[in-house]
């Protein structure tokens, strides 16, 4: 093998790594920020929600999945931390 063979085989190598770990970050990036925005919402509609109220979240997933979340307080309940 010459030498220009070996180099070349090394950087294809070494840039096929690279590409996989910078797709796995952007993954893992796209899914945290899911997650926030996620959390974010569920803390908004609970804090929303005024003594005695109630709030019922219905989420329709793309791939069938669904979360059906219903928070109902009574006037004289409190938070406990």
């Amino acid at each position: 093998m010459d030498t220009a063979t070996v180099i070349l085989a090394i950087v294809s190598i070494v840039s096929g790594k690279v590409c996989l770990l910078v797709g796995l970050w952007l993954r893992l990036r796209w899914r945290t920020r899911h997650e926030q925005v996620q959390r974010q919402h569920l803390t908004s509609v609970t804090q929303s929600i005024a003594e005695g109220g109630q709030a019922e979240v219905v989420e329709q997933r793309p791939d069938g999945h669904s979360v059906r979340i219903k928070i109902t307080r009574s006037p004289g309940e409190t938070n406990a931390a």
